[in-house]
């Protein structure tokens, strides 16, 4: 199997509506977003209709170019429903406790946005519930707004779920500290503290058992076990080359992993992780070139990284060894590379 291409990932269309909602708040007409980047009121309507990932980046900056707004992701947060988060949505509504909607909203991300590069996650240190955004590193004018509008949507939702505001202790950003941060301090209304190794809302101690205004028990349940069947069907059918590159994907950054690892992510031997790959007819290594050379062909035409971030996503020792892999990969340089790629994303 010749992988031919991996998006970086995708999210559904109520996104983008939270970006045009914020725009028309700020009294911009949002229109000549949509015309430039094809988004006909048809497609944001229609049902699990999702965007690529680079797409919404472009989308979230063009946003903030139009608005003068540097804190545009905070105010998204301001503009996103629960029932636009779709089911885990939902679900999360009738859950009994803020833990249970907080981690279902967690639990279930895979139904309304996919990310090569993680999952966000959710458990307890020193007490307190943390709620855990995967790092999206190295950052850029691009993709500032996606750590923003995630942590200030789950505490925007949060209040709303328990009408209470005071219940962070304090947000940690993984990214350095911006010319915005009195927005941040002001709508968390907490410290918040930049440049720290995880993008994080740290919920103050008992605050995870605090109800919920629409606690619904046996609808929570219900709603659960509907998530839990979707988010199922997505995985129906991936074979164990299918879950080798997942998590080969999201765990490239730095240094590349080797089977040892990815094994034990499979809750298995290395060996035997290998013996199933060969009935497969692959072996570990050809996958991971594979996985990297279809990973740098979308990060080289998609994004805006330069290629000496784009080495350390793909776990390369050097950009100049980025450069020799590309080279073997395409017969030409990834700045070839980028200048003849058409720009098709947007129409895409």
């Amino acid at each position: 199997m010749q992988i031919k291409k991996l998006p970086l990932g995708d999210i559904s269309v109520n996104f983008v509506g939270a970006i045009l909602t914020t725009l028309t708040r700020l009294n911009i007409d949002p229109q000549a977003l949509t015309q430039r980047f094809n988004l006909s009121p048809e497609f944001l309507h229609t049902p699990n209709a999702r965007i690529s990932i680079p797409k919404f980046m472009r989308l979230g900056h063009e946003a903030i170019l139009m608005s003068g707004r540097p804190e545009f992701g905070l105010l998204m947060g301001k503009n996103m429903k629960i029932t636009e988060i779709g089911l885990a949505g939902f679900a999360a509504m009738s859950a009994p406790t803020l833990d249970q909607a907080m981690t279902t909203l967690i639990d279930y991300e895979s139904l309304s946005s996919y990310n090569r590069r993680g999952h966000s996650a959710h458990y307890f240190e020193n007490g307190r519930l943390i709620c855990e955004f995967y790092s999206i590193s190295p950052y850029n004018q691009f993709n500032y707004f996606v750590v923003d509008s995630m942590l200030s949507t789950w505490y925007l939702l949060s209040c709303w779920l328990c009408g209470h505001s005071d219940l962070i202790h304090h947000v940690e950003i993984e990214y350095a500290n911006q010319n915005y941060r009195a927005a941040y301090e002001e709508l968390f209304a907490c410290p918040v503290y930049f440049s720290s190794p995880r993008n994080a809302l740290v919920f103050k101690r008992g605050e995870e058992s605090r109800a919920l205004r629409y606690a619904s028990p046996s609808s929570f349940a219900e709603a659960r076990n509907v998530c839990e069947e979707l988010k199922s069907r997505l995985s129906h059918g991936k074979t164990i080359t299918d879950r080798v590159i997942e998590l080969v994907s999201s765990h490239l950054s730095g240094d590349p992993p080797d089977i040892e690892l990815i094994a034990q992510k499979m809750g298995m031997a290395g060996w035997t992780l290998r013996r199933r790959l060969r009935a497969e007819g692959h072996q570990y290594k050809q996958l991971l070139d594979e996985t990297r050379h279809a990973l740098a062909l979308t990060y080289v035409r998609d994004t805006q990284h330069n290629f000496t971030e784009i080495a350390f996503l793909l776990g390369f020792s050097s950009p100049a060894a980025f450069q020799r892999a590309f080279k073997r990969w395409t017969s030409m340089s990834p700045g070839s590379f980028r200048h003849q790629s058409s720009d098709d994303d947007i129409s895409g």
